[in-house]
C-alpha cells in the first residue's frame, strides 16, 4: 500500500462520520417526511418543525462546541456527538409524539455540529505534516455528506415504497449510523487532539455585515429544497424508483462537488464563489417549476447537490483570506450560528407557504431568497 493511500484512508474513515450526521441526521428526514405526514396527519408547516428543531440544535451545538473545545480534546467531543446522533436517530423510531421528536431532532443537531467541527479539527491534525494531501483529505471529508444522502436513499426505499412503516426507517438509519460510527470513533480516539486555547481577541464583525445577511438568507433558501423535495416529487406523481433516483443523483453530485469546484475555489474571490454556488442552487431549485420531465428533475438534483456544500466552503475561504488565523474558529462559529438561524426559519416558512399557496410557491420562494443571497454576497468586499 502506498503512503498516499494509507494517508487518505483516514479521510475516508472520517467521511463516514459526516455521512451519519449530515446524510442521515440532517437530510434523510426529507425521505421520511411525506410518509410521516400522511400517517400523522401533519400539514407542511408542522412537518417543517422537525428540521427547524434540528437546525436550531446545530447552531446551539456550534456555540457549545467552541466552549467545550477549550476544555476537552476534540476526539472526545467527536465521539460524544456521534453517540448522540445515533441514539436520537434510533429513538425517533420509538415515538409518535411531535414534541418528543422535536427534542430528539434538536439534540441530534447539537451532536451533529460537534462531529462536523471536531472531525475537521482531527483531519487538520492528521494531515498537519502532509500539506500536499490536505486538500484531497478535506474534499473526501466533505464528500461524506453526499455519501450519506445517497446511502439514505437506498436505506429508506422500502419506506417510500410503503413496504415498511416510517419508524422502521428511523431505526434503520440509526442502526446503519451505529455501524458507520465505529471506525471513525476508534480513529478519533487514537488521534486525540489537544484542547484549544481560549482566544479573547475581538472579532471585527462590522466588515462582514453584508455577507452575514447573505449567509443567513442562504440558510433560509437552500434548506427548502433539501427538506421538501421528496414531498414535492410525490405531488408530481413521480414513482418511488424515480424519486429515489433523483435523491441518489443529489447525493452523488454532493460527493463530487468538492472536486468540481476545486479550481473555482482556488481562482475566484470567496464572495464570487459564494454567489455562483448560491445561484446554481437557486437554479436547481427553480428548474422543476418550468418543466417536470424526469431529465429536468435529474438536472435539478445535480445542480443543487453539486453546489450547496460549496457555500460554507466559500465562507471558510473568506475567513482565511481576511482574518488572522487566531480568529478563523471564532469567525466560523459566528457564521455557523447565523446560518443555523436561517436554516431553522426556512422549513417552517416554506411549509406555511406550501400549505397556503402550494409546494410550487414554496420552492419559488426558496429560489428567490437564494437569488437575493447571491446578489447580496457580491456587495461584500473580499
Amino acid at each position: 500500500m502506498t503512503n498516499d493511500s494509507t494517508s487518505l484512508r483516514a479521510a475516508v474513515i472520517f467521511a463516514a462520520a459526516v455521512a451519519v450526521v449530515n446524510g442521515f441526521g440532517r437530510f434523510a428526514y426529507a425521505l421520511l417526511l411525506p410518509v410521516m405526514r400522511d400517517d400523522l396527519r401533519w400539514d407542511y408547516a408542522l412537518s417543517g418543525w422537525l428540521n427547524t428543531a434540528n437546525s436550531a440544535g446545530y447552531g446551539i451545538g456550534a456555540l457549545l462546541g467552541m466552549v467545550l473545545l477549550s476544555r476537552i480534546k476534540p476526539a472526545l467531543l467527536f465521539v460524544w456527538g456521534l453517540v448522540i446522533a445515533v441514539a436520537t436517530l434510533l429513538l425517533c423510531g420509538l415515538t409518535r409524539e411531535l414534541p418528543t421528536m422535536m427534542f430528539l431532532r434538536f439534540i441530534c443537531g447539537v451532536g451533529s455540529a460537534w462531529v462536523f467541527a471536531c472531525g475537521g479539527a482531527l483531519i487538520a491534525a492528521k494531515y498537519s505534516h502532509e500539506p500536499a494531501k490536505s486538500a484531497s483529505a478535506i474534499a473526501i471529508y466533505y464528500a461524506g455528506g453526499g455519501l450519506g444522502i445517497a446511502a439514505s436513499g437506498l436505506l429508506i426505499y422500502p419506506v417510500l415504497n410503503q413496504d415498511w412503516t416510517w419508524p422502521l426507517g428511523w431505526l434503520l438509519l440509526g442502526a446503519a449510523g451505529l455501524m458507520l460510527s465505529l471506525w471513525p470513533s476508534k480513529l478519533a480516539l487514537q488521534i486525540g487532539g489537544a484542547p484549544g486555547n481560549k482566544n479573547f481577541e475581538p472579532m471585527p464583525w462590522r466588515p462582514f455585515q453584508t455577507v452575514t445577511w447573505a449567509y443567513f438568507l442562504y440558510g433560509v433558501g437552500y434548506i427548502v429544497y433539501l427538506t421538501f423535495v421528496i414531498a414535492w416529487l410525490r405531488e408530481m406523481k413521480l414513482g418511488t424508483v424515480a424519486a429515489t433516483t433523483v435523491w441518489l443523483v443529489l447525493g452523488v453530485a454532493a460527493m463530487a462537488s468538492g472536486y468540481v469546484w476545486k479550481g473555482v475555489m482556488a481562482r475566484w474571490q470567496p464572495t464570487s464563489t459564494f454567489a455562483a454556488a448560491t445561484l446554481c442552487t437557486a437554479l436547481g431549485t427553480a428548474l422543476p417549476l418550468a418543466s417536470q420531465t424526469f431529465a429536468v428533475l435529474l438536472l435539478s438534483a445535480a445542480l443543487v447537490g453539486g453546489s450547496f456544500f460549496m457555500v460554507p466552503g466559500a465562507m471558510m475561504a473568506l475567513a482565511r483570506k481576511t482574518l488572522p488565523q487566531s480568529l478563523w474558529a471564532k469567525a466560523m462559529n459566528y457564521f455557523t450560528m447565523i446560518f443555523a438561524i436561517g436554516q431553522a426559519l426556512g422549513p417552517v416558512a416554506a411549509g406555511w407557504i406550501a400549505d397556503t399557496c402550494g409546494m410550487n410557491a414554496a420552492m419559488a420562494a426558496g429560489a428567490g431568497v437564494l437569488v437575493l443571497a447571491a446578489a447580496l454576497a457580491k456587495f461584500q468586499r473580499s
